[in-house]
């Protein structure tokens, strides 16, 4: 019956190749504006090179400090580093711990030893936890190791293209550079790192004990340069890791004279990190994801009143062929299914055009749809994966019910002597 079904659909895509071209280009268009929202979030929320374990990785970004008399607020922004030891590091729901320090705005600059090449890039200042948390792809040398990061010893791991600037080539392990006017000794050479692996991303990559700022912190401790992020272990609950959070943070406010700190609602998730990350507020989840779902639906609805129309046009010239299968023993859920079927050829080959079409479109409008707070990302390999494509099947099976479905039912309601007679 399938087969039967198939056959029907493609003959019918060669009877009238203008209304056939109008349906598919329709269906694509549509896919396409949805898909490029898809593309997007999965790209910002799934796991991908390095960010392999977005799906158990959560983000303490900030602290407010208050005052512990009059609750006054004294300082909000970034973590200082004795909040990070004495209640993150620790951290027994933790299979892993990182302390980042980043500087979004600024480039450092990169010189060879002669100083006749140069590269401007971004620097993460890390601990070597960093390295078990996201997974790299090495080139060449490894990641900084525990002495190096205890001794403070002025080692760096470069991306490919910024070994290139400096040295003509990746093979740059045990070469010496100059990182804002510092010798630094290359231990590692990487792969270079899409913008949209938000966190791990950066062109070079230091240990924090190596620098200056770590040592930095204001208001006892709470507020200070650092980012955290925190890998679950198996089987521990993101609630299980808040009360153990809130647990040591009020253990370390204990500890304090004049003010104590307030972490909010973290730790956050990759999708709240995305959405509210760096916000004193708790995210509206069911809000965000509502206006998403308004906005996906709005895009599938218009063009599906329309082809819908389309589809209409199309079963009323087969009325007759319709009412003779009624009249040999086809129930009113065969005809429903014939139509749906038929209907769903012309939408997947639509959904798969409009799959590449949303490619082009993001590449296209690159400079306004792939602009993150790090710079311009690029086309990236989480942009492709089984996620995407499913998401692109499933709204496809949607498209075709709201475009088909009316007319399916409406056909298979007419009187069989009519289909007939007409």
């Amino acid at each position: 019956m399938i087969k039967q079904y198939l056959k029907q659909a493609l003959r019918l895509l060669g009877e009238n190749k203008l209304l056939s071209v109008i349906s598919i280009i329709g269906t694509a268009l549509a896919i396409c504006m949805v898909m490029v929202i898809v593309i997007l979030y999965i790209a910002k929320t799934a796991g991908f090179r390095p960010e392999v374990n977005r799906d158990r990785t959560y983000y303490l970004s900030v602290a407010m400090s208050v005052g512990k008399d009059d609750g006054r607020r004294l300082s909000f922004g970034s973590i200082g580093l004795p909040l990070i030891r004495e209640c993150y590091y620790p951290l027994e729901c933790a299979k892993v711990t990182t302390a980042i320090i980043r500087d979004r705005w600024n480039n450092q600059s990169a010189l060879s030893m002669d100083g006749l090449k140069s590269s401007n890039g971004k620097v993460i200042q890390t601990d070597p936890a960093f390295w078990k948390l996201f997974s790299f792809d090495f080139i060449e040398g490894k990641p900084f190791t525990e002495a190096d990061f205890d001794s403070g010893i002025r080692t760096v791991v470069l991306s490919e293209h910024v070994a290139r600037a400096l040295f003509g080539s990746e093979q740059a392990v045990g070469k010496e550079m100059k990182l804002n006017f510092n010798v630094f000794r290359v231990c590692g050479v990487v792969k270079d790192v899409s913008r949209f692996a938000n966190t791990a991303w950066a062109e070079m990559w230091i240990p924090y004990t190596a620098g200056m700022e770590y040592n930095a912190y204001w208001s006892e401790g709470i507020n200070g340069h650092f980012n955290c992020c925190v890998l679950l272990k198996e089987g521990v609950t993101e609630e299980e890791l808040r009360r153990e959070v809130q647990s040591r943070i009020a253990k370390f406010n204990s500890t304090l004279s004049d003010c104590k700190a307030d972490i909010g609602y973290q730790p956050n998730s990759q999708i709240v990190e995305w959405l509210n990350g760096g916000n004193e507020g708790k995210a509206d989840m069911a809000g965000a994801f509502l206006r998403y779902g308004i906005i996906l639906f709005i895009l599938l609805l218009v063009p599906a009143f329309n082809l819908s129309g389309i589809t209409l046009s199309r079963m009323r010239k087969r009325i007759a062929e319709l009412g003779v299968r009624r009249a040999f023993g086809a129930s009113k859920g065969n005809i429903i299914g014939q139509v749906l079927f038929e209907n769903l050829v012309f939408t997947l080959v639509g959904g798969l055009l409009g799959l590449c079409f949303s490619y082009v479109a993001i590449w296209l409008l690159r400079d306004w749809l792939l602009v993150t707070s790090l710079g311009d990302a690029g086309l990236s390999g989480g942009m492709l994966n089984g996620y995407v494509f499913l998401a692109a099947f499933l709204f496809c099976l949607v498209m075709n019910l709201m475009s088909a479905g009316i007319p399916a039912w409406r056909v298979s309601q007419v009187n069989i002597i009519d289909s007939i007679n007409n």
